[in-house]
């Protein structure tokens, strides 16, 4: 476990070859085992760390391959499961004392971060799987996590309020269970559904809280990931541009010393769109491991796309946007089976992108077509979060208005968005709202308010830190 901890995966290789040599049984070798699929991730090797837990899980009884029914039927199911259960039920339910149960509910708990990544749709076999067998034969520390999962599977299904439950129910769990092993990964996704209930700024100091409490049991993948979502979430949530820096800076420091390629490269990501908004000529180092990645893992490439659109729109690159949004849309399909905050703010500027496409392409239908989907989206999530999501939903109201010609609604809409923008802390979208309406009025040959606005979003922008806009 020291070896793993410290990403010294040489080491964890001759030590794990020394046991499967004198350990005696199968189950003498388990948890040898279990450390050497975690190296494998830890090598950005996922999918023979998948392929050799399933391998193990089969051996001990537990079958997941071979099930073809859809992520939506199996979350389906397990929420069936649970509607004979009240939640003192479950949060009374036994701890589990049989050692090999207990370390397979460790394979089946490691094997979500990978599943989620790159076979979404298979995840929720495991999810299931978990919680089964968490009734069946009790609790253990792994238990939350599967709970964790099912509520941000259901909140990404549309129900947060559901969702949202069943994140606070894991957390709850964690202190049942007697262990907090698992507390790392229940806060980081745990944080990330409540960040549609709750001020996503406020997401910032729990993945501090999930980085402390994964490093306290040597979970250094979960401190990762906590590091990486305070570094979306700070960047998101307009945060000085300076400050999130920074933060991605020792996220960084700390991915390479503990050698987690795939989350420093997504790190690095952000960071490269950081420096051209500060306006620096500074780049990111990146490793040629990382981006050999474009090429095998989904999710690095979905931020790789997302960011190359964004910092296009941004700078208002017509082709740059158009060609990266397309490649970003072409994969964002079959990766991250959860819900996470960026998922939201993708939508925004896939809105946002879109229906500034439609009004500058031939092709304008289709997109605003998509920018619809957007706005309803962020409708929706304006629902359970008005904070959050109010200035995004009006702002994208305004723009399809815009396409649409219809110019008084749009008008309503860009005071309305720079407004909720400014009330709820986001000096990165006022400073948006103010661009964008601006070159609406601009189009109305309304020069003055043109001006105006464009002087008050440059105003903003340096406020959040963006000298480079």
């Amino acid at each position: 476990k020291c070896a793993l901890t410290n990403g010294d995966t040489v080491s964890l290789q001759l030590l794990y070859e020394q046991v499967l040599t004198y350990g005696r049984t199968f189950e003498d070798k388990l948890n040898v085992m279990y450390f050497s699929t975690c190296a494998l991730a830890f090598s950005s090797r996922l999918r023979e760390s998948i392929e050799k837990g399933l391998d193990i899980l089969s051996k001990l009884g537990i079958e997941l391959r071979g099930d073809e029914s859809s992520m939506e039927a199996c979350v389906q199911e397990t929420k069936s499961l649970l509607s004979g259960y009240t939640d003192d039920r479950i949060l009374n339910t036994r701890r589990t004392t049989d050692p090999i149960m207990i370390i397979a509910m460790k394979f089946l708990g490691k094997m979500e971060l990978g599943m989620t990544q790159i076979m979404p749709k298979s995840v929720a076999r495991v999810t299931q799987r978990i919680i089964q067998l968490s009734l069946l034969h009790g609790m253990s520390p792994v238990s939350p996590i599967g709970f964790v999962h099912l509520g941000s599977y259901i909140a990404k299904f549309g129900d947060i309020s559901r969702g949202y439950h069943y994140v606070k129910l894991a957390l709850s769990l964690l202190d049942k269970v007697g262990s907090r092993e698992s507390a790392g990964e229940v806060i980081c996704i745990g944080t990330q559904v409540a960040a549609y209930v709750e001020p996503v700024q406020a997401a910032l100091e729990c993945h501090d809280e999930g980085f402390t409490a994964a490093m306290a049991y040597g979970d250094v993948i979960q401190a990762a990931v906590n590091n990486l979502f305070l570094c979306i979430s700070s960047f998101f949530a307009g945060v000085n541009l300076q400050t999130t820096q920074e933060k991605c800076t020792k996220a960084i420091k700390f991915m390479e010393d503990k050698k987690l390629v795939i989350f420093m490269t997504k790190v690095q990501y952000i960071q490269h769109s950081v420096f051209k908004l500060i306006g620096t000529d500074e780049e990111p180092k990146f490793v040629s491991e990382g981006q050999n990645m474009l090429a095998t893992n989904n999710s690095v490439k979905t931020v790789y796309f997302y960011q190359k659109a964004f910092i296009s729109f941004t700078f208002r690159s017509y082709e740059g946007t158009k060609e990266n949004i397309g490649k970003y849309l072409a994969c964002i399909g079959n990766t991250w089976a959860n819900l996470f905050i960026n998922h939201a703010f993708h939508a925004f500027y896939i809105g946002l992108i879109s229906f500034w496409l439609a009004r500058k392409s031939g092709d304008g239908n289709q997109w605003i077509e998509r920018g619809k989907l957007s706005k309803l989206a962020l409708k929706k999530w304006a629902e359970s979060s008005s904070w959050t999501f109010e200035n995004k939903w009006y702002l994208l109201e305004a723009e399809e208005s815009f396409c649409n010609n219809n110019y008084d609604t749009a008008k309503t809409y860009y005071d309305k968005a720079i407004s909720s923008a400014k009330d709820h802390k986001f000096i990165n979208e006022e400073a948006l709202a103010c661009e964008l309406a601006a070159y609406f009025y601009l189009e109305l040959g309304q020069k003055d308010k043109a001006v105006e606005l464009f002087l008050l979003a440059h105003e903003k922008y340096h406020e959040w830190g963006a000298f480079g806009k």
